[in-house]
C-alpha cells in the first residue's frame, strides 16, 4: 500500500503509480528529501477505485494518459505550476466533476489543456481569486455527404465555444457571459449552475449581463427548485431567497418537495422566505425532526 515512484538524474521524482487501493489519493510534494516534479505516463490509468486527487505545486508535467479512463474520479486539485500537460490525462474520465485550480503565476494553461481533454460538463473552482466557472459539454460528429464523398465535421452542444473563452492568459468572462442564451437552449441543467454560479462569484460581471441571469432564475425557479433542492444546494438557494429571485408560485411545489426530499435545512429556508415576503406564517407545516 504505497506511492510507486522512480528517481531521476536530476534528483527530481517521478510518479509511476500506486500499489494498493486508494479512494482519495494526495501525492506528497517530495519524496526522500527529492521534489515530485512529475505524474508518469499511465501512472494512474484505469484505476477502479480512484475518487479524488490532489497534486501538489511541485508538479510541472502531466505525462500522457496519466489518469486515463479512471472510471469513478470525481475531483482533482492542482496548481499552475504544470507546464506540460499531454494528451489524455482526464480522457475517459466520465464521472469527472470538479477541478479546483489554484494559481500561483496566474497561468491558464493547465486549465485551457483540462478542457480540451474532455468533451463533458465540468465545473472550476479558481483560487484565491474565488472564479467559478462551469463548462458545458460538447459532442464532435462526422456527417457524411454520400454524393460528394466527403465528411463534414458538426460540433453540437454550447460547449466548444465556451471553452473558446480561455486562454492560457486567462478567461474572456464577457464572452462567456454572452453565450448564456446558447447553453439555455441546449442544457437547461448547466445553464442554472452557469447562473448560479457568476451571480454568487461576480468577477467582472457586467450589469446588464447580471440581470440576464437574474431573469432566468426568476422565470424559472419552478423548475429550478426542483433541480436544486434534491441536490441539496443549500447556498443556491439562500442566495435565490436573499436575493428574492422565487415567485410565491413556485413555492407550492418547493416545499412539498423539501418535505418529501428530507432537506429540513433548506424546508426552513423556503418557510422563512415565504413568510418574510408574502406574510404567510402558516402557509406550510411539515416536521422538521428528522
Amino acid at each position: 500500500m504505497a506511492l510507486q515512484y522512480e528517481t531521476t538524474k536530476e534528483h527530481t521524482i517521478t510518479v509511476t503509480g500506486y500499489e494498493g487501493t486508494i479512494r482519495h489519493l494526495v501525492i506528497p510534494d517530495q519524496v526522500d528529501g527529492c521534489p515530485v516534479k512529475t505524474i508518469g505516463k499511465n501512472a494512474f490509468s484505469a484505476r477502479e477505485d480512484l475518487e479524488s486527487v490532489s497534486i501538489p505545486k511541485t508538479v510541472e508535467t502531466l505525462g500522457r494518459y496519466a489518469f486515463y479512463n479512471c472510471k469513478k474520479l470525481k475531483n482533482i486539485s492542482l496548481y499552475d505550476s504544470v507546464e506540460d500537460y499531454y494528451d489524455g490525462v482526464i480522457k475517459q474520465c466520465h464521472c469527472l466533476e470538479e477541478v479546483k485550480l489554484t494559481q500561483l503565476r496566474g497561468d491558464y494553461s493547465v486549465m485551457k489543456e483540462l478542457l480540451a481533454d474532455t468533451d463533458r460538463r465540468l465545473h472550476f473552482r479558481i483560487e484565491p481569486c474565488g472564479l467559478q466557472l462551469t463548462f458545458p459539454a460538447y459532442v464532435y460528429n462526422f456527417v457524411e455527404d454520400v454524393e460528394a464523398r466527403v465528411l463534414h465535421h458538426k460540433i453540437e452542444g454550447s460547449g466548444y465555444p465556451y471553452r473558446e473563452c480561455v486562454t492560457r492568459k486567462g478567461v474572456d468572462l464577457l464572452a462567456y457571459d454572452r453565450l448564456f442564451a446558447q447553453v439555455v437552449n441546449d442544457d437547461y441543467r448547466t445553464a442554472i449552475e452557469i447562473a448560479c454560479d457568476r451571480l454568487m462569484h461576480p468577477i467582472e460581471l457586467e450589469n446588464h449581463l447580471r440581470e440576464q441571469y437574474e431573469q432566468y432564475l426568476e422565470q424559472n425557479a419552478e423548475v429550478i427548485l426542483k433541480v436544486l433542492i434534491p441536490e441539496n444546494k443549500v447556498e443556491e438557494i439562500s442566495y435565490l431567497c436573499d436575493s428574492c429571485l422565487i415567485p410565491e408560485a413556485a413555492l407550492a411545489d418547493a416545499l412539498p418537495l423539501a418535505s418529501e426530499e428530507k432537506m429540513s435545512q433548506i424546508a426552513a429556508i423556503l418557510m422563512e422566505y415565504q413568510r418574510s415576503n408574502f406574510g404567510k406564517k402558516k402557509a406550510f407545516t411539515m416536521s422538521l425532526d428528522w
